[in-house]
């Protein structure tokens, strides 16, 4: 009877906690640092539903004072973990004029990108991964505004650098006390 009742109790937690999607979202200004914006600030998701811009209502910081990992942001209402934060890079293809969002997957502090690998978060390669090949620097000796790289053997254009995060639901929509009432029906 008890292994059936941890099993259904198992079962329950599962279903309270959701396993939520990723989601990609951009700030629409670009921070020299990532300091934490204010509430009202929108953000621009990336993916999955590119264009739709959330307004911030909330920020828990994890004591670093800046946007980061294991911060924590409310939008619509629900509370989101943030699973990744650094740099978007807003590129256009100089050849065609096709725009890429993409981001560092180990984004360097300043200086010469070439061999990063640059994820592909907004355009028609979502979740594509390649090295930057080279890169012309404006003169700033960072990746910023007006530098020129190439990657996939096409040569893009940096329009801006923008403050980018992932994030994920965090919780469990059940009320706090759902859990006390369902231990207590059992026994536990």
């Amino acid at each position: 009877m008890r292994n059936c009742v941890l099993l259904t109790l198992a079962a329950l937690i599962a279903l309270a906690v959701p396993a939520g999607a990723q989601m990609y979202l951009e700030l629409g200004i670009a921070p020299i640092r990532f300091d934490i914006p204010p509430n009202g600030s929108e953000w621009h998701e990336l993916h999955p539903n590119f264009c739709v811009v959330h307004p911030q209502e909330g920020y828990i910081d994890n004591g670093d004072g800046v946007v980061s990992v294991c911060d924590n942001i409310v939008i619509g209402g629900i509370t989101y973990h943030i699973d990744w934060a650094g740099p978007t890079y807003y590129m256009v293809d100089l050849s065609n004029g096709e725009p890429w969002f993409v981001e560092p997957e180990d984004p360097q502090t300043s200086g010469d990108p070439t061999g990063e690998m640059w994820h592909v978060v907004a355009g028609p390669e979502f979740c594509t991964m390649y090295p930057v090949e080279s890169w012309e620097d404006n003169g700033d000796g960072e990746v910023s505004g007006c530098d020129i790289v190439i990657v996939a053997g096409r040569t893009w254009h940096i329009e801006e650098v923008r403050l980018d995060i992932t994030i994920t639901e965090a919780g469990s929509p059940v009320q706090a006390s759902t859990w006390s009432k369902l231990k207590s029906f059992f026994g536990f």
